[in-house]
């Protein structure tokens, strides 16, 4: 379901937020577990993440704080999420690090959308990473997209094969 970064010729980027912190955990937990997702890079705000998550590739980073009335990310990305996506391009770029093959932003706390603009606006990021998919986490589910706007047959559950399935 999740094309990878030699597929793309761009690191895709999915964003992961959850109704309820506990759900969001448990099933990032899952998510990253999966053998599919060992060339992963794992993107929050917490520091304790990885101990919770039991994943080995997790970057911690500082959200910046809004800089426009209209939520753009842009401006304050020199202090947050901006910065480390661009120190994890350079460090892979100088082999300093194992490649990725894509990018999971645990978005508790962020607006999936300043996300996204931020990736398509900001001219560094936008041309080594491509948005890919925002997945909402409800209960034992995923839903692909905005929770508001889904429909019964958007919630996804795993697949061993595919790590996603339609419910």
């Amino acid at each position: 379901m999740f094309e990878t970064a030699r597929q793309l010729g761009r690191i895709p980027v999915v964003v992961v937020r959850g109704e309820q912190a506990f759900e969001q955990t448990a099933w990032l937990k899952r998510f990253m577990a999966h053998p599919s997702m060992q060339g992963s890079v794992l993107f929050t705000a917490s520091a304790t993440r990885d101990t919770e998550l039991g994943y080995n590739r997790v970057e911690i980073f500082t959200p910046a704080r809004l800089t426009s009335a209209e939520g753009c990310l842009c401006c304050g990305m020199n202090s947050g999420l901006g910065d480390a996506l661009r120190s994890l391009f350079l460090r892979v770029l100088g082999k300093r690090v194992e490649p990725v093959d894509r990018v999971v932003i645990d978005a508790v706390g962020l607006d999936f959308e300043q996300i996204v603009m931020t990736l398509k606006h900001a001219p560094f990021l936008g041309q080594r990473y491509v948005y890919q998919a925002t997945l909402t986490v409800v209960g034992q589910y995923v839903a692909l997209g905005q929770l508001e706007s889904r429909e019964p047959s958007m919630l996804l559950d795993f697949d061993e094969k595919s790590i996603l399935k339609p419910v």
